[in-house]
């Protein structure tokens, strides 16, 4: 089974009962604590959320998309009725030949359907939740992806670091020490310049994944993407940034993170269970142009503490890795 984007991969998912729907949830604390309960739970579906707290029908929020192996292998090509060891040892065959096929620059796509710029961003309309009791903020990005590019050698990464809304066109952007964002970061206040990012808040799980990886330093995940699904990922040029932006993004932003600019950001639930860290300043994102599809989707991939689920596919893709370290 293949999908187009994150819309058909829901309908395929929705085919195979793995997805649960969900109306009427406050986006403040109650998505986050329904999304680490049925992420505990025997079937741990996806769950998308619409008709949320305070925001209109429609603007909805997907949580939960690869936290079963069924889903893992719909979402990385592989067949879905796949064991859980055999998914461990092609992903295992994957990293010792990896195929990269670069994205392809397409025109137009769904995610222009709706473009603000100026006065007319307000990030605060969409439904972001308040994830865990203690986050200092409302999170945008936990299952997103950010785009930047090296500004010396001008290849593009493009990660998963967590986004904090600021108010309705600055966002603050964690990105930890050792990170190539980080390091594409760091290049640019070198030179006392801002550094260009895009921001893609829904898309491809198959990106969300890629983005989380680990990969070598130069490698572009969009063209480890593209070797994995077998074709090229389409993507538009920004119009502000000149960054490469998935073509069928639910909801995108293009800006620039300041060099001499900071706000107070976190503290957040992290990966380990724990608040890593408190309150501290962070450089500020300005938005310059926000960009969304009808119906708009929100994902999103809170941590849990302790970690939920064997067959997430982190967990496997994790596997994989180490039964190939110990050979």
């Amino acid at each position: 089974m293949s999908y187009k984007d994150l819309r058909d991969w829901l309908g395929q998912v929705d085919e195979m009962g793995e997805l649960a729907r969900v109306p009427g949830a406050d986006w403040e604390l109650e998505i986050g604590a329904l999304t680490e309960v049925a992420a505990r739970g025997p079937t741990a579906p996806a769950i998308l959320f619409d008709h949320i707290k305070d925001y209109p029908a429609g603007y909805r929020v997907l949580v939960g998309m690869i936290e079963s192996l069924k889903r893992a292998a719909l979402t990385t090509n592989l067949p879905v009725e796949v064991r859980r060891n055999e998914f461990i040892a092609m992903w295992k065959e994957r990293l010792n030949n990896p195929k990269l096929i670069p994205p392809q620059y397409v025109d137009g796509g769904p995610v222009l359907e709706n473009v603000f710029t100026g006065k007319q961003i307000d990030l605060l309309k969409f439904p972001v939740p308040k994830w865990h009791d203690q986050d200092g903020g409302r999170y945008i990005g936990t299952a997103h992806i950010v785009i930047t590019q090296d500004p010396d050698e001008g290849w593009v990464n493009m990660g998963v670091y967590r986004v904090m809304i600021h108010d309705r066109d600055q966002l603050a952007v964690y990105i930890s020490p050792g990170k190539h964002g980080r390091i594409h970061r760091q290049k640019a206040f070198d030179k006392k310049q801002p550094l260009k990012v895009a921001i893609s808040f829904g898309q491809d799980p198959l990106l969300f994944l890629m983005g989380s990886r680990a990969v070598t330093w130069g490698v572009q995940e969009l063209d480890y993407a593209g070797g994995i699904k077998g074709e090229s990922i389409e993507v538009i040029r920004g119009e502000f940034t000149g960054l490469p932006i998935p073509a069928a993004a639910e909801i995108a932003v293009e800006g620039e993170i300041m060099p001499d600019e900071t706000k107070e950001e976190g503290p957040f639930g992290e990966w380990t269970g724990y608040y890593a860290s408190g309150e501290r300043k962070e450089p500020v994102m300005r938005v310059k142009s926000l960009m969304h599809r009808n119906d708009p989707i929100l994902t999103g991939s809170p941590p849990f503490r302790p970690q939920a689920g064997a067959d997430n596919c982190s967990s496997l893709i994790r596997a994989a890795f180490i039964w190939d370290s110990l050979e």
